[in-house]
């Protein structure tokens, strides 16, 4: 019986891709109070909201993305979520206020939610049938293996 590789370029791209998404969202969300209440002194109630919103996008990204799989396709659903990530994350660098910030973060949110829920799917479609319990696993471990890093980098 032959195995089928599992270790295939596109595994490992989106892999790679889910681990960065990973760490921006754990970099960020332990770090955007702390930013808000120096940067902008905003109360903790309004850092709270801030750091929240970032879920709340991410949900909502989440609900619509199987639409957007059906309706365009897995490819350019990621390609779109990333590119959104990518202006998003830039609106950081834009201090014009705390609404700014939260918009920011919502739409961050939204475009993180989309760009995940599309490389769960492809994960899923790359992997061979044979191996997809192995391969969820070591896919899974790309969202955690990462965890310690953003710690360490969190307390310096």
């Amino acid at each position: 019986m032959k195995v089928e590789r599992l270790w295939t370029k596109n595994f490992i791209l989106v892999s790679t891709i889910n681990a960065t998404l990973t760490f921006v969202f754990y970099l960020l969300i332990v770090i955007i109070g702390v930013y808000a209440t120096n940067t902008f002194d905003a109360t903790v109630s309004q850092a709270g909201l801030i750091t929240g919103i970032f879920i709340i996008g991410t949900l909502l990204g989440r609900l619509f993305t199987g639409y957007f799989i059906d309706s365009f396709g897995h490819r350019k659903t990621l390609i779109t979520g990333l590119i959104l990530l990518i202006f998003t994350s830039m609106l950081y660098f834009v201090q014009a206020g705390i609404l700014l910030l939260i918009l920011a973060r919502f739409i961050h949110g939204m475009a993180l939610g989309v760009a995940s829920t599309a490389t769960g799917t492809i994960v899923a479609q790359v992997i061979p049938r044979s191996r997809s319990a192995e391969g969820i696993g070591y896919y899974s471990m790309s969202s955690t293996f990462q965890q310690p890093l953003v710690h360490l980098l969190a307390c310096l």
